[in-house]
């Protein structure tokens, strides 16, 4: 057998196998290492047996690799060349990591022989991303070995199975080639069998939940559901709350606002700091589901109460930087909530805390942004105005933030996104537009809310949306620098504004204009309406001028219309 033919069968089996495990899509950023992984990408692509995706900078085409993940819910293939390049990869596989995201990671290599001996391109990539992936494989050299191929075949498909078992997260083949790198172009025959490997998901035992209907029975529930929480665990949660008269705390990244259920409870970020308001909605026991809150204020509350709470923990790690979990239990949401009969509540319970979100949100309706612009109200207009079945992508930092605080109702089927594994600003635009190139709906209208610091990290991004025509409404909230420090001790120190602020006076014209993307500055509340409610045709950029010095005092005044609100029909309560 050839070279050319070893190395031809021995790719084929690998992909082959990838596709066993339903890998249907690849994001892969070209280089000479990677050839005959490319070119046998390409023959797939043209027989219509998977999605292949060309991003020529590795950063951008990782996050790209997890908007598709996070878009389609099953593993893809991330392929890169040797040297740096996988470097480019490392952020990305942190976010992955900690996201419990299904990336398959494909790196190609120079052979042993030219390693650590000063050939060009070539990087120890033995275990190069440490522990931020689950499994690490060092993939042999091309071989004219049955029994090789065979295990690689079995190999292969054993890793994937592992990337997409709970906890989910990140895998990394590292595979050395020799010249010459060209392979055979020709139909592949699958030569090696697909392998059936049966994951069950994990129940609790009836004694279990028979000490649990004792436990919660008339007590002062409440359900906190995190991030990441899918819609398909929502129905069984919802029958049960609704039956038991359970409030449910739903974070912006839950895909449970929107939800018309009055047990659904979005306001807590805006009226949980009110010490009046901690004393009235106390409860006597918690469930919480998903993963790591973004609300800061409801995390510093589950310290303050020291009550039983039980965390559904289906990955198994204990992820709870509040260390407020009593009683861990390792189910799924939907498993749980399905088997657990309703239970007995205090007749006033849930509608205390009705009470309070109505009041919330009645604050916030009445407070005039019309003639107050600032950014807590860019996410009330996302929240009025985006279309039903849209997505929404949300940048870390402050605009997710905002979205926690004041994205309190919306339309139904509206998704909620964010990398808030590592909760870094990188990669943003790249996973935005991952996420648009996977949406199936034609109807369904994508959107990304971001900064412009971060939207400055990642400007190469754009280019997949040139690239592939790809449909996203970028709104950059440009406040010229890095906002959230404005909040931060560091505010007030003398280099402040050199060392935190960074203001970078991006054209962000110009920058749409580079990318050929449509391009509007939005200076009031009004126009963002507008805009918001206009169907999304293309790559468009939409810039919201605001005042990064106004912006803490802007937070503080909304907020303080809220308290000032609920206090009020707190008097008026004790005095009725």
């Amino acid at each position: 057998m050839s070279s050319n033919q070893a190395i031809t069968q021995q790719v084929n089996t690998i992909l082959e196998a990838l596709r066993y495990q339903r890998i249907t899509t690849a994001v892969l950023a070209p280089g000479s290492r990677s050839t005959p992984v490319a070119l046998l990408l390409a023959q797939l692509e043209h027989q219509g047996r998977l999605d292949l995706y060309v991003d020529v900078d590795e950063r951008s085409a990782g996050f790209f690799a997890l908007g598709i993940v996070k878009q389609t819910k099953r593993p893809v293939l991330l392929v890169c060349t040797s040297g740096t390049a996988a470097a480019n990869f490392y952020p990305a596989v942190c976010e992955a990591k900690s996201a419990h995201l299904p990336l398959v990671i494909l790196t190609t290599d120079r052979p042993p022989e030219l390693t650590n001996i000063g050939a060009p391109q070539a990087l120890d990539q033995i275990h190069f991303y440490g522990q931020q992936v689950k499994h690490f494989c060092e993939l042999p050299l091309a071989s004219a070995s049955s029994a090789e191929l065979e295990y690689l075949n079995f190999n292969v498909q054993r890793m994937v199975v592992a990337a997409k078992t709970r906890p989910c997260g990140p895998v990394h083949f590292n595979l050395p080639l020799r010249k010459p790198l060209l392979p055979q172009l020709s139909p592949a025959k699958a030569i090696y069998p697909k392998i059936e490997f049966e994951t069950a998901a994990l129940k609790l035992a009836a004694f279990d939940l028979k000490q649990l209907q004792q436990t919660f029975a008339n007590k002062r529930g409440l359900v906190i559901a995190g991030p990441e929480m899918q819609p398909p665990q929502h129905a069984a949660l919802l029958k049960w709350a609704r039956a038991s008269a359970w409030p449910i705390l739903a974070d912006s990244l839950s895909q449970l606002r929107g939800n018309a259920s009055e047990n659904v409870i979005t306001g807590y970020e805006l009226f949980m700091g009110i010490p009046e308001v901690r004393e009235k909605l106390k409860p006597e026991v918690i469930i919480r589901s998903g993963g790591t809150l973004v609300s800061a204020q409801l995390a510093a509350w589950l310290k303050e109460l020291q009550i039983p709470l039980y965390y559904l923990d289906p990955d198994q790690e204990v992820n709870d930087h509040t260390k407020t979990a009593t009683h861990v239990l390792p189910v799924e949401e939907a498993n749980f909530f399905a088997a657990l009969s309703p239970v007995t509540t205090p007749a006033d319970w849930l509608h205390k805390w009705t009470g309070v979100q109505n009041k919330t949100l009645k604050s916030l309706t009445a407070y005039d942004f019309t003639q107050k612009f600032c950014e807590p109200a860019i996410a009330v207009a996302l929240a009025q105005q985006l279309p039903a079945r849209a997505n929404l992508f949300v940048s870390n930092s402050m605009p997710i933030r905002d979205i926690e605080r004041f994205f309190l109702t919306a339309r139904e089927k509206i998704k909620i996104a964010c990398n808030r594994g590592a909760n870094g600003i990188d990669g943003i635009i790249s996973s935005a537009l991952g996420m648009s190139a996977q949406v199936q709906d034609k109807q369904t209208a994508n959107f990304l809310l971001i900064g412009d610091l971060a939207f400055f990290h990642d400007m190469n991004g754009l280019m997949m949306a040139v690239r592939y025509q790809l449909q996203l409404r970028i709104i950059v909230v440009n406040n010229n620098g890095g906002g959230i420090f404005s909040f931060l001790p560091q505010a007030q120190v003398a280099d402040f504004e050199e060392l935190f602020g960074t203001a970078q006076n991006l054209e962000i014209a110009k920058v749409a204009a580079l990318y050929h993307a449509t391009y509007q500055k939005i200076e009031s509340f009004t126009a963002l309406q507008q805009v918001l409610a206009t169907p999304v045709h293309s790559l468009e950029i939409i810039e919201v001028v605001t005042k990064r010095s106004e912006n803490v005092a802007q937070h503080q005044q909304l907020q303080q219309a809220v308290k000032d609100g609920i206090l009020r029909m707190l008097i008026n309560e004790n005095q009725a």
